[in-house]
């Protein structure tokens, strides 16, 4: 390749820099108009909304590009506008005294909320929860729901009411996102650390994407056991299944039962209230601990680019 050649590309690759700057600049206006209409000095999340922009970002996606890296590039971009709306901080856990896994949450809430947002480690799964709730913190980044969990902190999310801030009601904290969004294996990122499954709770709204799950708790007064609930689910038109069932032994009627409902449920929806009818006579309460849009499948990007 000729000298000449080779910098006339050069310049090519110049110009376009000085067009991305000039769109990200762009961006970043837009962005502060938005907060102003919005009225407020906190961040204000809209994870369905931001799924909604990588899924379509994946979709008209063409070209030799990485579409991991694509979708890095984009989430630091969301999350820069994010920074701009307000303060925003996470709270993540951090388990003591092991050598596995220690960093994978942080992996997860990093490669989601950008590299340089605020970030304050917890080894107690209930401080973090608190750090949400007393507003120390924007968001909270803790472990997957699992079978069998003999101290879930979901639990926490079922029984608690509204908490009260300044002699003000606060909203009570939710499950908003599941992370990481994009599914990467091994073969996709040989050279870097996993990050771990893990979900992020919030005092938000609900925020649908177009595909999400939801995940529901049962407050039984008596052991259900999860195979009657899954049929229950079936016979109910819901796709979904028991997640886990936890049985708090200082309180003898109450069973907790965590299920995960594959659509976007709210508390109004026609479909929760013919479930619950099921359960009349042993149910105490039901709640939404929040819901989810489902990560992009490792298929999403792994398929060829044209």
């Amino acid at each position: 390749m000729s000298d000449d050649k080779l910098r006339n590309l050069r310049d090519k690759l110049d110009k376009i820099d000085v067009e991305i700057q000039s769109l990200l600049t762009q961006r970043a206006q837009v962005s502060l108009e938005v907060k102003k209409i919005k009225q407020t000095d906190h961040a204000k999340l809209k994870p369905g909304r931001e799924a909604q922009i990588l899924r379509a970002l994946i979709e008209r996606h063409d070209g030799h590009f990485p579409k991991l890296e694509l979708i890095r590039i984009w989430r630091e971009i969301l999350s820069a506008s994010l920074q701009l709306q307000g303060p925003f901080e996470i709270a993540v856990y951090k388990p003591e005294n092991k050598s596995d896994g220690d960093w994978g949450f942080i992996s997860s809430a990093r490669g989601h909320f950008g590299s340089n947002t605020p970030m304050t480690t917890y080894s107690s799964q209930r401080r973090v929860i608190e750090a949400v709730l007393e507003d120390e913190c924007s968001v909270g980044v803790l472990p997957i729901p699992t079978r069998n969990e003999e101290n879930p902190w979901w639990r926490h999310l079922a029984v608690q009411g509204n908490t009260v801030k300044n002699g003000i009601a606060s909203k009570p904290a939710r499950i908003i996102a599941k992370l990481p969004f994009t599914v990467p294996t091994i073969e996709l990122l040989p050279s870097r650390s996993e990050s771990v499954e893990c979900v992020v709770i919030a005092k938000s709204e609900a925020d649908p994407s177009g595909l999400d799950d939801t995940y529901i708790v049962l407050d039984l007064s008596e052991n259900f056991p999860g195979t009657r609930i899954d049929t229950r689910l079936a016979e109910n038109n819901l796709t979904g299944s028991v997640l886990s069932i936890w049985h708090d032994s200082e309180a003898p009627e109450r069973w907790l039962c965590l299920i995960c409902i594959n659509e976007f449920i709210l508390f109004n929806d026609i479909k929760l209230d013919r479930l619950t009818e099921g359960f009349s006579e042993i149910l105490n309460q039901i709640t939404i601990l929040g819901s989810y849009a489902v990560p992009l499948s490792s298929e999403n990007l792994n398929s060829n680019d044209s």
